[in-house]
């Protein structure tokens, strides 16, 4: 992720912020071999690479200056591989994961929450038939760093999707459930801000654009 990209994403977040109350809010990713004569073998397509990017490296290391070089770019390429598939801000995953696990691919919770991402195990049946994909046998294989970005980005897709890109709302409910904000909505009560503020400062370290109005 080059510095030109990140201005780009930074652009694209800010504009999501100017449509939604709170803040920033694919089919696929396109094939991008080269097309070589027939004589000429075909490079291995190797995986992106985003050390280049200093405020990510700065956040990463800073959270987490144990992890190893290898284990970062499996993170950063599946970071990039689930944002173009789901179509969702790079930086809004990579926020996600630091306030969840401070990007320590064996993070458990209190609960059954695994992983980067902190899926609980007990519904990744249910996020892996709505995302047509095999559900994991057990809770070593959502600790699985692509599959666990896979289902998290996912998530973040619907609760987009499920409130109109109202971050506030989906990042609550990421944190806490959908039940949680639809009751607190419904009985027209305020949403806990602690998650919120958490993520958004974790984004405004790498792009300098707040999730939410202070």
């Amino acid at each position: 992720m080059c510095k030109k990209r990140r201005k780009a994403l930074a652009v694209g977040v800010s504009l999501l912020l100017a449509v939604t109350s709170i803040g920033c809010s694919s089919q696929g990713v396109a094939d991008d071999s080269l097309h070589l004569p027939k004589h000429e073998p075909t490079p291995k397509k190797q995986p992106p690479k985003l050390l280049s990017d200093e405020e990510f490296v700065t956040l990463v290391k800073r959270l987490n200056p144990e992890l190893d070089d290898e284990t970062f770019e499996l993170i950063a390429a599946a970071i990039e591989k689930y944002s173009a598939l789901y179509n969702v801000p790079e930086n809004l995953i990579i926020s996600v994961i630091a306030a969840e696990s401070q990007f320590k691919p064996l993070c458990k919770g209190t609960l059954d929450d695994t992983g980067l991402m902190q899926i609980r195990y007990k519904y990744a049946p249910y996020w892996a038939k709505l995302m047509g994909i095999n559900p994991p046998q057990n809770r070593e294989e959502l600790f699985n760093i692509d599959t666990n970005i896979q289902m998290g980005t996912y998530i973040l897709k619907r609760l987009l999707n499920r409130y109109d890109g109202h971050l506030e709302k989906v990042l609550v409910a990421y944190n806490a459930g959908e039940t949680y904000v639809d009751n607190k909505l419904r009985q027209d009560l305020s949403l806990p801000q602690k998650y919120v503020k958490k993520v958004s400062r974790y984004h405004v370290e790498l792009c300098n654009i707040p999730l939410t109005a202070y």
